[in-house]
């Protein structure tokens, strides 16, 4: 079994400890300087052509068979 008093000494010098490394840092702050990130971005100029369409098909008409003239088809 755990007692209490040995639970509660493990809390204590876990915040001790935890107090100790916040004072440690503090100045280190000031050690390094950060400077604003430029995020423009410079997109370079593109210019499309014209589309180039399809030629158009050409469709022929339909002729009804002629039944005085003879042909193949």
């Amino acid at each position: 079994m755990v007692r209490i008093e040995d639970i509660s000494n493990m809390v204590e010098d876990n915040l001790d400890d935890f107090q100790r490394d916040s004072d440690r840092f503090k100045g280190m702050k000031l050690l390094i300087d950060f400077q604003p990130l430029d995020l423009t971005v410079n997109s370079p100029d593109i210019e499309f052509p014209k589309p180039k369409f399809k030629k158009r098909q050409i469709i022929s008409k339909f002729i009804k068979p002629d039944p005085n003239k003879k042909s193949l088809f």
